[in-house]
């Protein structure tokens, strides 16, 4: 459920982030902050600090960082929701309880979740009775045992063309059903008929804990043997992972994730004991799928099927999955075994030992590239490495490259030399795109600029609410702005004040939506102010006095080669701009 801001807001206020942070962070005072080793990644000397006041955690280090509700979701990859709740228990806050309005009164988001979770229900209810005997008889046959289905909501859909839909019609309107994904329109409009059809029925649960969609598998042999739901305002199959609400406590644990492609294999997995996975629903790995799984963890092994499809879909991933910085390993299995077959033949602990043998992702397209290419021959060993070349050139670490041009060159029986010309060319061509990302948000200089002092003040004082710093902020102008470091973050800052919105960090960093800005910001409000510093309207003096200096430092440049009829003109623009100066 969505939760009023206001509540969010008297969470946020209660809550104390230190007491939060040490109930997993151990961290000692000094000064205003407290510190400690960052959880969010390895280091010996202490970057990770925390505040009160603000309430803001940041990592020197890593760069991680924001308020008390975004620790909470990084350490226990939680949703925002989620978070919420948690620091509301923490400090014995009561949560809204859930609102009883009609449905007919309810968002769609919420009446579509209403919708799945009913279906789900109904699915499962029919699983375990008679018209669900062809259902279980397969599940059962494929050796799965009542707690893993149960624990899956694992269901059934009845032979019938309208069970589901007349089942729910009376509680869900039939568009409704419609744009859920459960009923299926009839030519004409009228009336509607049910989507799943004697199959076996797999729910596809959110990172809410709630039914956003469904897997089935047919039992009759009937064309596709496996059928999904559709793309609805709940579901987004590129940006959603079967079985990783089950698999987030496990992946944490182990430090890893193991993507496989099924939902059988998932289901598998969980009942042998190795809860660490997730599988794509039914459809081929998005970068979206990256960024999730990214989130989770830096190690991921992928498990596809032995067949030929199933390691072209491995090859491919491979790439979306490298550009998020993943540590990827390929998992590999006797042919003819997928990992369904081989955990139900051989167990947990023998497929945990393929996953330790796992060799990294480079090693596995070496073999597997030279396999493909005779390179024995000139044309053979052209395309090995032509094969490799865009996998080496999206490796970050050039030692990391350095280190596998040998093995690249000894497997494929290469010229040293010509491959190391190759594989800087790959790197040249690549980084031809780059700057078009960059030249979105240019800066004339060309590098980040310096933090001024009064800058950082300035913000700080905005932050902790100093008397006369909403003043301040509306004597800027853009002029005086051009140039700063945090210059879009005081035009945010501006903007939030005119609308009468609260100035603190919360709401100025949901505000920002440059990251490297965000990061700057929570390292301005860890640093409380001197004793005896400058004021508000201070600080804005010497902005404009900055400002005005380079100013006068850019017309000085354009005297130096100004033509005779221009010279006039930049005189006066000097001699206006010395006044200005003079009058600070």
């Amino acid at each position: 459920m969505a939760f009023p801001d206001s509540f969010i807001d008297d969470v946020r206020r209660t809550a104390d982030i230190v007491r939060v942070v040490q109930d997993h962070v151990p961290l000692r005072k000094m000064g205003n902050s407290w510190k400690g080793l960052c959880p969010f990644h390895k280091e010996k000397t202490p970057s990770f600090n925390v505040r009160s006041d603000p309430p803001v955690f940041h990592c020197f280090g890593c760069g991680e960082g924001g308020d008390v509700f975004r620790f909470v979701m990084m350490l226990d990859r939680a949703s925002f929701p989620e978070a919420v709740r948690s620091v509301a228990a923490r400090f014995g806050i009561p949560v809204p309880t859930e609102s009883r309005e009609p449905d007919t009164q309810r968002g769609e988001r919420d009446e579509i979740h209403a919708a799945l979770e009913a279906a789900a229900a109904h699915y499962s209810q029919i699983l375990w009775n008679a018209a669900g005997t062809p259902a279980r008889e397969y599940l059962f046959g494929r050796g799965f045992d009542r707690p893993t289905l149960e624990k899956i909501r694992t269901g059934a859909a009845r032979d019938a063309w309208g069970d589901l839909t007349d089942a729910l019609k009376h509680r869900f309107p039939l568009p409704l059903l419609v744009k859920a994904g459960l009923t299926m329109e009839r030519q004409g409009g009228k009336g509607g008929y049910d989507r799943f059809r004697n199959r076996a029925v797999f729910s596809i649960v959110g990172d809410q804990s709630k039914v956003v969609g469904f897997g089935a598998r047919s039992l009759d042999g009937s064309e596709p043997k496996y059928l999904n739901s559709p793309e609805t305002p709940v579901y987004q199959k590129s940006r959603t992972l079967y079985g990783l609400n089950w698999a987030k406590d496990a992946i944490r644990h182990e430090k890893r994730a193991i993507l496989m492609e099924g939902y059988l294999d998932v289901a598998r997995a969980i009942q042998c004991g190795v809860g660490e996975v997730v599988a794509t629903c039914g459809t081929a790995l998005t970068p979206g799928h990256a960024k999730l799984l990214r989130r989770f963890t830096e190690t991921l092994y992928v498990n596809f099927d032995q067949d030929d499809a199933g390691q072209r879909a491995a090859q491919k991933s491979l790439d979306l999955l490298l550009e998020e910085g993943l540590r990827i390993h390929v998992v590999q299995l006797p042919q003819g075994h997928d990992p369904d077959s081989y955990l139900k033949e051989f167990g947990a602990d023998v497929y945990r030992e393929r996953i330790a043998e796992a060799p990294s992702f480079v090693q596995w397209l070496i073999e597997r590239s030279a396999r493909e290419n005779d390179t024995t021959t000139p044309h053979g060993k052209a395309a090995y490495l032509n094969a490799l070349l865009p996998v080496l050139a999206k490796i970050e670490s050039a030692v990391e490259r350095a280190a596998w041009l040998p093995a690249v060159v000894e497997r494929g029986r290469l010229d040293g030399r010509a491959a190391q010309e190759e594989l800087r060319r790959a790197l040249a061509e690549r980084r031809t795109v780059a700057p078009e990302r960059v030249l979105e948000t240019p800066r004339p200089s060309g590098k980040v600029p310096e933090l001024l002092p009064a800058e950082r003040l300035l913000l700080v004082q905005v932050l902790g609410g100093k008397d006369g710093a909403g003043a301040a902020l509306e004597a800027l102008e853009d002029a005086d702005l051009a140039g700063l470091r945090m210059g879009d973050v005081i035009r945010t800052a501006q903007r939030l004040h005119r609308s009468g919105t609260s100035l603190d960090l919360a709401a100025l960093d949901a505000a920002i939506s440059d990251e490297s800005l965000q990061r700057a910001l929570r390292e301005v409000a860890l640093k409380a102010p001197s004793v005896g510093a400058q004021s508000p309207a201070e600080c804005v003096r010497e902005l404009k006095h900055v400002a005005l200096k380079r100013q006068l430092a850019e017309i000085q440049r354009r005297l130096e080669g100004a033509p005779q009829d221009r010279l006039e003109a930049l005189y006066r623009e000097k001699h206006r701009l010395m006044q200005l100066i003079r009058g600070l």
